[in-house]
Order: C-alpha cells, then sequence, then structure tokens
C-alpha cells in the first residue's frame, strides 16, 4: 500500500513539473515527454540539402511581412522557440528571449518565435503577449508549410530549435522552458561548435 502511494505521488510530482516548463499542443503524443532535450525524428546533421530541419517555407511574420527559410542565412546561429498563445510557460520564458536576442545579435545569433497557434498576421493576443514581455524578435505565424512541416512533429511548446545559416539543426531540440542563463549557455557552447 505505501509502495502504491510512493508511486502516485512520484507520478503526480513529474506530470507537474512538466506541466510548469511546457505545455501540450493538443496532438496526440508519439511518446512521453520529460522536459529534456532530444533530437526530432530525421534531423541528423549532415550535408545533403534535405536535411534542413524547417524545410522550405513561405510565411508571415506577425506584423504582415513576406518571410522564408532565407531567414536563417541572417545569422550564424538562429534560435528558433516555438510557442502558443495559451501557454504560460512559453510566455513566462520570452522577456529573457527578448534580452538574449538583444545581447546575442552581436554575436551572430538571432531569436526567431514561431507562433503555433497563430495563422494569420496581426493577431491582437499575440501581439499583446509579444508587446508586454518586450520580446522584440521576429515572429512568424503557422502558414500552411509550417503546418504540414515542422509543427507537425511538435508535441509540446515551447519547443526550442537551434539551426545554422543553412537551415540545419544544430544541437538538440530542446522542449519545455528554460530561464536566461541556461539558454545563454546552451548559445554559447553551439557557437563554439560551428
Amino acid at each position: 500500500m505505501k509502495r502504491r502511494r510512493a508511486k502516485a505521488i512520484t507520478i503526480i510530482t513529474l506530470s507537474l513539473a512538466l506541466l510548469l516548463t511546457a505545455c501540450s499542443t493538443g496532438k496526440e503524443e508519439k511518446k512521453a515527454d520529460t522536459g529534456s532535450s532530444e533530437s526530432l525524428e530525421g534531423s541528423n546533421a549532415s550535408s545533403d540539402a534535405s536535411d534542413k530541419e524547417f524545410g522550405t517555407f513561405e510565411s508571415e511574420t506577425l506584423e504582415g511581412e513576406a518571410v522564408s527559410d532565407d531567414i536563417f542565412s541572417k545569422a550564424d546561429l538562429t534560435m528558433v522557440n516555438i510557442w502558443g498563445t495559451f501557454c504560460g510557460p512559453c510566455i513566462r520564458e520570452m522577456p529573457d528571449l527578448g534580452e538574449l536576442s538583444r545581447e546575442y545579435a552581436d554575436k551572430g545569433v538571432q531569436v526567431v518565435g514561431i507562433v503555433s497557434d497563430v495563422g494569420e498576421a496581426k493577431n491582437e493576443k499575440a501581439e499583446e503577449i509579444v508587446s508586454t514581455t518586450k520580446a522584440d524578435y521576429t515572429h512568424i505565424v503557422a502558414s500552411q508549410d509550417l503546418m504540414s512541416g515542422i509543427l507537425g512533429s511538435v508535441n509540446v511548446v515551447p519547443t526550442t530549435i537551434f539551426v545554422d545559416k543553412e537551415g540545419k539543426q544544430v544541437g538538440d531540440v530542446y522542449s519545455g522552458a528554460r530561464d536566461k542563463a541556461e539558454w545563454a549557455g546552451i548559445i554559447d557552447k553551439l557557437l563554439g561548435e560551428i
């Protein structure tokens, strides 16, 4: 009896920890997410153009400007943070991401957000979140290209993926929110690897 109770408490504790760092996108989970880093299927780095994590896409920014996968060529390293307007952990980490975007801009790093639950520019709720959190980096809306591509394999937000100038994944895929110091450590490590 005591063992069952201890096991139940452990399961509840782990579930609460995951809820505090990530939100489900409502899609059926392919595997349990522990909030740790992992690689998405088919995202091994190699010289083949098909290894571009985001593939070829066209979309719009939240402000309504046209954007494509060429956005990655603007920096040596791009931190792509996939978030949702419904996700508390996503919103809580956005002020840190805004600061990192400003602090690392002169080091060849850019931060890009993809709003997983917004399909059109000028979404008031998303714009208000970006403004309030001072997450003043580029935010891309979920176009059909992105929905049928990368967003189809994302089960939890925030999910963060780093890519190089060619759009190829660098390092792991990170599920769940992290604080500024953790992200800075990851960015510094990845800059040393590219």
